[in-house]
């Protein structure tokens, strides 16, 4: 195992999953691994092993699961995942190979999960384990071949084309395998297995996970349990909503139409998951420590972008009226909603992906009960950076209007959405988030509050009692001022992010606290 570990401490910098970056050598420490069975006896293959790392050259320990296939050091060996090669104890080399590249692995993975199986730890150790649960009725053929998808940033995913019993091809699956592991379960299993067990076609069919157990010293009984692999249906040959709106935008199309109805298929995500997960109220404590942390947001902003603290005051209302208002039953939701995480689906519509939630945000913040607003305002920004984007390449503020449009037709069609109503004009509606009236909603939210306090209708603030917030849906003025709130928050996040990664593009974000603020 020492032979591993200095192994992967030299080529965990170079993967892209890899948090400390290539500038940091990691300090690992193996925890345990969990071991596959070698299906079907492939040819050449050792040993199908994950072991899970702990790095601690961090501020913030991190648990790495890196699973890796054993073979012999031959043709066979994946070039794209060789990492190196060891002896054992009697003189036998195995080439090493990072295992979402090998066909052993993706095999050992499925045969687990298919059949409900249960893997040990090496050596017969109890202490690590992992078990294969499959959604019930999920049918996923026989396993053809695999390859890594390209372009992951913080996991892997495996694509494995299937093929059912009578040789025709069975819809692809999709297994992404979680690098960093957490102690809880992850968003983007329970979510979307709530979806598909809901039969919500506004994702791609969930067919099962791994999860399981590991030794863990950054808990405080030294152990964590979690997810290690999350298995759905791979939707090949389509494109994200970033790419058809990217295109629609520089060639003046209109997107109304497409907006809109993304606008209903948010909605009808949340009101999915809101029908089949645990929603809580949103009492004066949580607001207020949700509207703290946006004003410690709003002081990291101004710190990286000064010209920014002439808008305080104004952030501050904002800020004030948001505390001060009916908020609505708190949910779970996507939690990183934006363009790349829909795909435009034919004969399906609009599909949801990705619902870890931020990456920044720790396991518990991710996995806690949310304001739908907060997804809203993240396609809101998602549209606003393709006008951006556009004025990156060509100098000019060429799609302004067009994000405009697209902005206001994706909100019409969720309030529609969400009242039941029919359609109304795409560009025309209830909920509107620019100038003036911006300001008139947010000022008749905060006069409806005082209203409902003085009636005595609510609690301390203007809270509605919890059978009336559980009961009574936001008001237009209500909606609006939340979501404005909740996209100056979301513009405030990008502000610090360009400011260190993408100072070019800091004029984007910088733009759009001037224009929600002014």
């Amino acid at each position: 195992m020492t032979d591993l570990i200095h192994m992967l401490r030299d080529w965990m910098p170079k993967q892209r999953w890899y948090s400390g970056g290539e500038g940091r050598a990691p300090q690992l420490t193996h925890l345990g691994s969990y071991v596959l069975a070698n299906p079907n006896g492939e040819a050449g293959v050792h040993l199908v092993t994950v072991p899970c790392m702990l790095d601690s050259s961090g501020d913030v320990p991190v648990v790495y699961q890196v699973p890796i296939v054993l073979r012999e050091v031959d043709a066979r060996v994946p070039a794209l995942g060789y990492i190196g090669s060891i002896s054992n104890a009697a003189g036998r080399v195995s080439a090493v190979v990072d295992g979402p590249h090998d066909i052993a692995f993706a095999k050992a993975l499925l045969a687990l999960l298919e059949r409900e199986g249960h893997a040990t730890g090496a050596g017969g150790r109890s202490d690590i384990a992992a078990y294969g649960l499959p959604m019930p009725g999920a049918v996923v053929g026989s396993f053809v071949t695999s390859r890594v998808l390209s372009g992951e940033q913080s996991n892997t995913s495996i694509i494995c084309e299937m093929r059912l019993p009578d040789g025709s091809d069975a819809p692809p699956l999709i297994l992404k395998v979680f690098r960093m592991l957490h102690d809880g379960e992850n968003p983007e299993v329970t979510l979307q297995s709530a979806l598909t067990a809901a039969g919500s076609v506004r994702v791609p069919p969930a067919i099962g996970h791994l999860s399981g157990f590991w030794p863990d010293p950054r808990t405080s009984s030294g152990r964590a349990s979690g997810n290690f692999v999350f298995a759905q249906e791979f939707l090949p040959g389509v494109e994200d909503a970033w790419r058809v709106a990217l295109r629609a935008a520089e060639t003046g199309d209109d997107f109304g139409d497409a907006a809109y109805t993304l606008g209903t298929a948010t909605a009808e995500v949340h009101r999915t998951l809101r029908d089949v997960l645990p929603s809580v109220e949103a009492t004066a404590p949580k607001v207020q420590a949700e509207v703290a942390a946006m004003r410690q947001r709003l002081d990291a902003a101004i710190a990286v972008a000064p010209s920014l603290e002439r808008l305080r005051g104004a952030a501050e209302e904002v800020y004030a009226r948001a505390a001060d208002m009916n908020w609505p039953r708190l949910q779970r939701v996507h939690g990183d909603l934006h363009l790349g995480q829909v795909l435009a689906v034919e004969d399906r519509g609009w599909v949801f992906l990705d619902f870890e939630g931020e990456p920044l945000r720790s396991i518990e913040q991710r996995n806690t009960a949310d304001a739908p607003q907060r997804d809203i305002a993240g396609i809101l920004r998602s549209f606003d950076y393709v006008a951006g984007s556009l004025e990156m390449t060509t100098g000019r503020n060429v799609a302004g209007d067009w994000a405009a449009r697209a902005r206001q037709s994706f909100l019409n069609g969720y309030a529609a959405a969400v009242s039941g109503e029919p359609r109304v004009g795409r560009h025309t509606g209830a909920i509107t988030l620019d100038g003036r009236a911006a300001r008139r909603q947010a000022q008749d939210a905060r006069d409806g509050g005082s209203a409902r306090e003085g009636a005595g209708e609510g609690a301390s603030g203007g809270y509605p009692r919890p059978d009336a917030s559980e009961n009574r849906p936001l008001s237009a003025a209500e909606a609006a001022a939340l979501i404005r709130v909740f996209e100056l928050d979301k513009a405030l996040y990008e502000v610090i992010y360009e400011a260190s990664q993408r100072p070019a593009w800091l004029r984007v974000p910088v733009r759009a606290v001037q224009r929600i603020l002014a």
